[in-house]
């Protein structure tokens, strides 16, 4: 799907907008608050497509936008956390690593896989902190990506094209 700017709000649908033309819209969103419009996100069809495309076309796209917002939507410290498994796991060694007197503090660590942005940790609560920080944004991302991918009613009017 691509993002079409100059929306004022969700139009989430199939449209029929010619004899052999369909146009699938959803979501909405403001690349930042101050702006008047936003976007939606659209994708057009030669031919009506099917509920399981619709579905599979807008879920793809959900799980593309909540990647996304997992992996750079983290902040600590006035630094962007990237989010990856591995850093998490390297969060979770490195404490149990200080604990047990296998690393020794200051520790400087990069914070991201596609910038450097390094961090010299000094104390054992600045790195839980990191940890933790990551542990409550996959949660909360997760979360968030399942409450709009259940919000959906797939058995509403909007979905089946009646909309022009």
């Amino acid at each position: 799907m691509e993002k079409v700017y100059g929306a004022t709000g969700r139009q989430d649908g199939l449209y029929k907008i010619g004899r052999n033309k369909w146009e699938l819209i959803f979501g909405f969103g403001k690349d930042s608050e101050q702006e008047q419009t936003g976007w939606n996100y659209r994708q057009r069809f030669s031919s009506k497509p099917s509920l399981d495309e619709i579905k599979a076309i807008i879920t793809a796209q959900i799980e593309a936008d909540y990647a996304e917002k997992l992996m750079a939507g983290f902040e600590w410290n006035g630094k962007r956390v990237e989010y990856s498994e591995e850093r998490k796991s390297d969060f979770t060694g490195l404490i149990t690593g200080l604990q047990g007197g296998l690393f020794q503090l200051p520790l400087t660590m990069n914070l991201s896989d596609t910038a450097l942005v390094l961090h010299e940790f000094t104390s054992i609560e600045e790195v839980g902190e990191v940890a933790a920080g990551i542990c409550a944004h996959k949660t909360a991302v997760t979360n968030a990506k399942w409450q709009e991918k259940t919000s959906i009613n797939w058995e509403s009017e909007i979905w089946n094209g009646a909309q022009q």
